[in-house]
């Protein structure tokens, strides 16, 4: 995976305004820094033409006709999409958009939107996309691993040569070997230092 700064450049950042002025005013502000931008009218269009597995920002009113800002969030959660949302709120929906920060959101803005505190939370929801998406890609490698496998892995990230493995495991040197080059496969991983870091972003 490309690093953070490389992938920053390529992330589209998805505005989702039921009013076509907040959304022309939007787009313009967040060219500005130098982003792509597209614009939905609703958040279930958003849903129906997005692949929401792909890394993205989305800037979106909290309070939309169809599919509101916390159900948006919840459908993002619920399946494991890495895309990282800001609400805009207007009056009287502070405590939605705290609520929406306590489901993953990244930060909520109130109208008029401050140029300054968007593109701080557009900085710090692009990093945060990516380390999701990088996240679920490793928890998918890992899924592929058998239990016996993922036993190995565990006693690799304890720093386990295969001999102590072997024992542990009750199973051959050769067994070892065989589950460690699976694991190193399936996980994507050249080296045990690389199998390490990924395991450990599991348990962080």
């Amino acid at each position: 995976m490309s690093s953070v700064e490389m992938l920053s450049e390529q992330l589209i950042i998805h505005i989702i305004d039921d009013k076509e002025k907040v959304r022309h005013s939007c787009e313009f502000l967040i060219s500005s820094f130098g982003l792509s931008t597209q614009s939905w009218d609703s958040a279930l269009t958003f849903l129906q033409q997005v692949d929401i597995y792909t890394p993205a920002v989305v800037v979106s009113d909290l309070m939309l006709p169809d599919m509101n800002g916390q159900a948006l969030q919840s459908h993002l959660n619920k399946h494991d999409s890495p895309i990282a949302l800001i609400a805009l709120t207007g009056n009287g929906e502070i405590s939605d958009a705290v609520a929406m920060l306590k489901k993953g959101a990244v930060d909520y803005l109130e109208k008029p939107i401050s140029s300054r505190r968007l593109q701080e939370a557009i900085n710090r929801a692009q990093t945060l996309t990516i380390q999701r998406a990088k996240l679920y890609y490793i928890r998918a490698l890992y899924a592929q691993l058998t239990d016996k496998e993922k036993q190995v892995a565990n006693e690799l990230m304890q720093g386990n040569l295969n001999k102590i493995i072997a024992d542990h495991l009750d199973v051959s040197v050769r067994t070892v070997e065989v589950h460690r080059s699976q694991v190193m496969k399936k996980m994507e991983a050249q080296h045990v230092s690389e199998l390490i870091q990924k395991l450990a972003l599991l348990d962080s």
